[in-house]
């Protein structure tokens, strides 16, 4: 079985879940916000705006996420090893991140895919949220929802990796699950913005 060893003590629990509980939890806020809950925040915004707001944050926690996951597999593939997320057990990141073969497609890291898709995911978010009545918002709206549709398969694909595929197999990255969680709620939160704006419901002034 082939190891990428964690760097630091098995004991720094810091180190490892610290960022995983950062970035899960900005992608959690970002759902509660769009979510029906987040009717309860009382926000002096537009029901189109407070579900836009919490696509953004959701993009934002998913972005840095995948950032995450590329410094690991970049210091994997620099050194062996990792001082950012745990190497052995099932529940780890070395053997899915640092795989030779599954950790790439195309020749770029699946890392790098998130943080280019995120990236434009997000710019195309905060467009919306600060122009909802633009000429453009249903261009910027339905890009947006036709360009997260291929993470469904880009899901499927990576668990499929980590319960099969990867030596040693199975093992769960868990950075990669919370990109997962995040990729699924864009896609979910989009297609309710995209419902709304062909249900004439887009941005009706907040009460």
């Amino acid at each position: 079985m082939m190891a990428y060893p964690f760097i630091w003590g098995p004991n720094d629990m810091l180190g490892e879940y610290g960022p995983l509980m950062i970035f899960g939890a900005i992608i959690l806020i970002g759902l509660a916000i769009a979510t029906p809950f987040g009717k309860n925040l009382n926000l002096k915004i537009s029901e189109t705006k407070r579900i836009l707001l919490g696509l953004v944050i959701v993009e934002t926690g998913a972005l840095l996420t995948s950032m995450w996951t590329e410094i690991i597999h970049r210091q994997i593939q620099a050194t062996g090893g990792t001082n950012y997320c745990a190497a052995e057990g099932i529940v780890q990141c070395g053997s899915v991140i640092g795989d030779p073969k599954y950790s790439e497609f195309l020749g770029f890291s699946w890392g790098m895919i998130g943080m280019i898709s995120f990236s434009i995911l997000l710019y195309l978010g905060i467009s919306l949220f600060f122009g909802p009545r633009d000429k453009l918002s249903k261009m910027w709206l339905d890009a947006s929802f036709y360009m997260s549709l291929p993470g469904v398969v880009g899901v499927a694909w990576l668990v499929i990796v980590e319960l099969f595929l990867v030596e040693g197999a199975p093992h769960i990255c868990p950075y990669c699950t919370v990109v997962h969680i995040g990729m699924i709620s864009v896609i979910g939160i989009l297609y309710f913005l995209k419902k709304q704006h062909d249900d004439d419901l887009w941005d009706i002034s907040a009460n």
